[in-house]
């Protein structure tokens, strides 16, 4: 039998599984279509934003976000209890965190806008009952933003928050939210306008049939020689041109 290949065994899910892997495999760049490549962010874990993108006068609407997606598979008991704690939260803290970040620079509504907010779990580390041996609780997470229109993507987020408990991721996910709100808003702001160049003074208009007046003047009152008073009319009609 003929052997195949290498270049045909080569399909997509093998080079994918070959792709290095993001946030330790919890994201999944398939979740916010191909044309996010979302790089890394000191504020945001990993950002993308659409070149270009204005969102001057759009509202944006919260959607519910959808059920945990587990990528790194199920979870202990522990680490859903987590989910399950923080999940009531992730709404009402989202919007108090970008209204606080936007500062009115875009309007945020849980029921209108033309421009969606989705969200989902990616991963949870609950803490474990002896507390003082349990390490640190994360909440991993993605958001993106969606033109509600046309569904095209016009932002991508996604981050990790670790901390020694829940209340701490908590607290963390509140202040990632004034952060995205903040990073948002530089979307909304008109573009600046480039300063006006001075204006140049505009040079005054020669006055010929004067300087003439004045040559003639002065070579009847003999200040002038003849040959002067000929070359400063030949000067004077130079500079009317």
């Amino acid at each position: 039998m003929r052997a195949v290949p290498f270049v045909l065994l080569a399909t997509p899910a093998v080079l994918a599984a070959q792709a290095p892997l993001l946030d330790e495999g919890r994201l999944d760049l398939a979740w916010f279509g191909s044309s996010a490549s979302l790089q890394p962010s000191k504020a945001l874990g990993f950002q993308w934003l659409k070149p270009g993108l204005n969102l001057g006068g759009r509202t944006i609407r919260l959607r519910p976000w959808e059920a945990p997606a587990w990528l790194l598979g199920k979870r202990a008991t522990k680490d859903q209890l987590l989910v399950g704690r923080l999940e009531r939260t992730l709404l009402p803290g989202l919007e108090a965190g970008l209204r606080r970040g936007l500062k009115g620079a875009l309007p945020v509504s849980p029921s209108e806008g033309d421009v969606f907010l989705v969200g989902r779990i990616v991963d949870a580390v609950g803490e474990a009952e002896d507390a003082l041996f349990s390490g640190a609780a994360s909440l991993t997470f993605d958001l993106k933003l969606v033109d509600g229109d046309s569904g095209e993507l016009l932002a991508a987020f996604h981050d990790t928050l670790q901390g020694l408990n829940a209340d701490l991721v908590s607290s963390q996910y509140a202040r990632w939210c004034e952060e995205l709100g903040r990073h948002i808003a530089t979307a909304a702001a008109p573009p600046a306008t480039p300063a006006a160049k001075p204006m140049q003074p505009v040079p005054p208009v020669f006055d010929l049939e004067g300087a003439l007046r004045r040559i003639e003047g002065l070579r009847r009152d003999g200040l002038l020689s003849e040959e002067e008073y000929q070359a400063l009319k030949k000067k004077a009609a130079g500079k009317a041109k």
